[in-house]
Parts: structure tokens; C-alpha cells; sequence
């Protein structure tokens, strides 16, 4: 799948034939590149990558040959939303990952300044329809905050009424 400059392998929008090992090796180079994953230690990998992989719920981009971004996403209920804001990425239950209409976009690196080129691709390509959240992992300097987003074609009466219907699944 191309699209603008990159080569993308995105096996939920595309039926084209993509190697899990390659994905794999990929976005852990990428991760190596991030500041902010690049600690991660290799035992958590089979928790944090590949369950994306699994459910084909990711987005790998190239530029010229060389791995630039990767997206990922999970499809929350309140249940399984309320557990994700609550827990550690390590306990996410990999049948959380797609059961319910929430879209959350759980891991985004592009660690080389493709960030505007993949924001794009979510707003424009992937995601035009939709309303979604990430959460803001800058918590060690300013706390953790819940971020909302929306594609090109959500204009913002339908964002503030389907985040009004979707209100995050936080308990007291």
C-alpha cells in the first residue's frame, strides 16, 4: 500500500501479503530510535508489539527502504477502556485489543520528524470517520492527560457528541 512518499504495510486497510517477523524487527528498530520506548526491555515485546501484529491493528511506514513510523490501535468497550487507563501496558488482556467502538491510538513513533506525515495519514487515510484518544506519555513532566482527535471528515458538532456519548470509563 502506498501512500504520498511511503510504503506502508497496513493489513487492516490492505489485503497484501506482509512477514510478522519483518514488522517485528522493524518496529523495534524504530523503538530503538524513540526516546520515549527506547528503554523498554526486550521481555516486553510479545506484550506491547505483538498483539497489534495479531489483530492486525497497526501501521508501518517507509521511506526509500528505511522503516519511518509505526501506529498502532486498540477498539475498546468502556470495560476494557477503563482498564486500559488503569493498568500498566504489560496487563492489557490481549482480547481488550478489539472489542468495542472506542478507538484509541496506543503506541505512535516516528522517531526521525515524520510525526506531521503520520498525524496526516490517521486524519486523512486511516482513520477519516472517526473519533479517537491517545494518552499524552509525557507524564513524568507535566501528568498524564487523555488526548482526543478526529479525522478530516468529523466535523467538530459530531466529535463533541460522540466524546459526550463516550465519556472515558473512569470509576471514582
Amino acid at each position: 500500500m502506498r501512500y504520498d512518499r511511503f510504503d506502508l504495510i497496513a493489513p487492516a486497510f490492505s489485503d497484501e501479503p506482509w512477514n510478522e517477523a519483518t514488522v517485528l524487527g522493524s518496529v523495534a528498530w524504530l523503538w530503538m530510535h524513540s526516546s520515549a520506548h527506547r528503554d523498554a526491555p526486550l521481555h516486553s515485546l510479545p506484550r506491547l508489539l505483538l498483539p497489534a501484529l495479531k489483530h492486525r491493528q497497526f501501521v508501518l511506514g517507509s521511506e526509500a527502504g528505511k522503516p519511518v513510523f509505526y501506529l498502532a490501535w486498540l477498539n475498546l468497550d468502556a470495560d476494557a477502556e477503563q482498564r486500559y487507563l488503569e493498568r500498566s501496558p504489560l496487563e492489557h488482556e490481549d482480547a481488550d485489543w478489539n472489542c468495542g467502538e472506542r478507538l484509541w491510538l496506543n503506541d505512535f513513533v516516528a522517531p526521525f520528524g515524520h510525526t506531521t506525515d503520520l498525524a496526516r495519514l490517521i486524519q486523512r487515510q486511516l482513520f477519516p470517520n472517526r473519533c479517537m484518544r491517545s494518552l499524552d506519555h509525557h507524564g513524568e513532566e507535566r501528568g498524564l492527560r487523555v488526548k482526543t482527535h478526529m479525522g478530516i471528515g468529523v466535523i467538530p458538532e459530531q466529535a463533541h457528541a460522540w466524546f459526550a456519548a463516550h465519556p472515558l470509563g473512569l470509576t471514582a
